[in-house]
């Protein structure tokens, strides 16, 4: 009995000290990887996202013009690793307004320069749109010209406009320059044109490959003439207004110096407008009578008629008289 009990406890050391040396054996082999993972755990929820780079943090300013692009900010290798910020240039369409006062006989002489100097830049960079010259009344001596010059040079050249009425003996009486943003209708129609595009693409293919009946195909064929015909629309806005934006509306007013040439007397325009309304109102008496009159002979004749009837009559009735 003495001698079982010792054999059982080294034995049980013996597992004992075996069970330790197998969990160091193990630990020794997974227990780094158990631990890295763990730090991952804990810093994945500590930090829901992962911090965002300096630089995507600036939003870089609107460039002065469209030639020219912001520099990038930041590091070289967060430029490179970081995918880059999309910068919308303002579309913008510009109109541009100009009132000059001459002397009667210089209006025309400016007016064929400033067509001279649109003539010269090409139609490519400069458009004649409308001209007008003399008419009636106060603006007989007046003249009006549009034009259509590239925006980039349209500042440039309104100044030349200015100078060359300048040395016609001119003045710049009135100046303005009018802008409409047509950034987010742009932005619209092409989202517009893309999706009509899919669209169609979509529907052709399944036109091409679905075997339905005729109502089903004729109902597609519907479907895509409607989408072309949105996309065409689209794509005509689109084009005006780039148009717009690339060629700038220029309009040009000459107003002359000093009252209008032999003016009329007030006194003699009133008489010619009492002699006027007169003789329309003799002439409307006249026509008048001269459509009533064949009517009115002919009631008189009937009238005539009908009495002479009456008094035959009456006498034809009328007893015998009797003598005594």
């Amino acid at each position: 009995m003495s001698v079982t009990r010792p054999r059982l406890l080294a034995s049980l050391l013996c597992l004992l000290l075996l069970l330790v040396a197998a969990i160091l054996f193990v630990w020794s082999r997974t227990g780094p990887q158990l631990l890295h993972r763990a730090d991952e755990v804990r810093t994945f929820d500590v930090e829901h996202e992962p911090a965002a780079p300096a630089s995507a943090l600036i939003v870089p300013e609107a460039p002065a013009s469209p030639e020219i692009a912001p520099e990038p900010v930041g590091a070289p290798e967060a430029a490179a690793q970081s995918a880059p910020i999309a910068v919308t240039v303002p579309r913008i369409a510009y109109s541009y307004g100009f009132s000059f006062r001459l002397d009667r006989d210089r209006i025309a002489a400016v007016q064929e320069r400033h067509l001279a100097a649109c003539r010269r830049l090409g139609p490519a960079l400069c458009r004649v749109t409308a001209m007008q010259r003399g008419g009636t009344g106060e603006n007989q001596s007046g003249a009006n010209l549009k034009l259509q010059v590239a925006a980039g040079i349209a500042d440039a050249f309104g100044n030349n406009l200015a100078a060359i009425a300048g040395e016609g003996g001119g003045e710049t009486v009135d100046r303005s320059i009018t802008a409409e943003d047509l950034s987010r209708q742009m932005i619209d129609s092409e989202a517009r044109i893309r999706t009509r595009e899919v669209l169609i693409q979509r529907l052709t293919t399944l036109l091409q490959t679905r075997s339905g009946n005729i109502a089903q195909a004729v109902e597609a064929e519907r479907a895509i003439n409607s989408a072309q015909e949105e996309l065409e629309a689209a794509r005509a806005a689109l084009a005006d207004m780039r148009g717009r934006v690339a060629m700038s509306a220029v309009e040009l007013s000459y107003v002359a110096r000093g009252p209008a040439p032999d003016s009329p007397n007030p006194i003699l325009q009133a008489f010619d407008q009492v002699a006027s309304v007169s003789a329309g109102s003799v002439g409307a008496m006249i026509v008048i009578v001269g459509i009533a009159l064949p009517w009115a002979l002919l009631g008189g004749l009937v009238f005539l008629a009908v009495r002479a009837f009456r008094r035959r009559r009456e006498r034809a009735e009328a007893p015998a008289p009797i003598n005594g």
